[in-house]
């Protein structure tokens, strides 16, 4: 299972990077013409006015499609600790306390509660923070 997960996060990584490096790779071994670096800089103008097209909203959203957009990391990070919490009491209230249970809802609460507010704390700690 875990070479599964493993193999499908670090494979699409590892074509991404070759596909990257191997523009570079021939740009530094054979060399690009001023033609051919202008065409390629155009390329990416347009695939990311291509990209601009698809993220407009045509219009103004409502405010509440604004706010839930917004909100929407808070949301999924409340879920996520509440399914962390049941977990968390189903693991600790059996006759038999489950550590398996018990670690999984740990690690589901803390988690969240650290990608929400860790990065605040840090910077409360360090002093960046007025």
């Amino acid at each position: 299972m875990l070479e599964t997960f493993l193999a499908s996060a670090i494979f699409p990584a590892v074509l991404d990077f070759i596909k990257g490096s191997a523009g570079a790779v021939s740009r530094k071994w054979f060399g690009i013409s001023v033609d051919d670096q202008i065409k390629l800089a155009s390329s990416d103008v347009t695939k990311l006015e291509a990209l601009a097209k698809l993220d407009n909203p045509y219009g103004t959203p409502s405010q509440w499609v604004v706010d839930l957009r917004a909100s929407f990391r808070y949301i999924g990070a409340f879920v996520v600790m509440a399914i962390g919490a049941a977990i968390l009491y189903l693991g600790g209230a059996a006759e038999s306390a489950d550590a398996d249970l018990v670690d999984l809802g740990s690690q589901l609460v803390s988690i969240p509660f650290g990608f929400i507010f860790g990065e605040r704390l840090m910077m409360a700690v360090k002093g960046e923070r007025k």
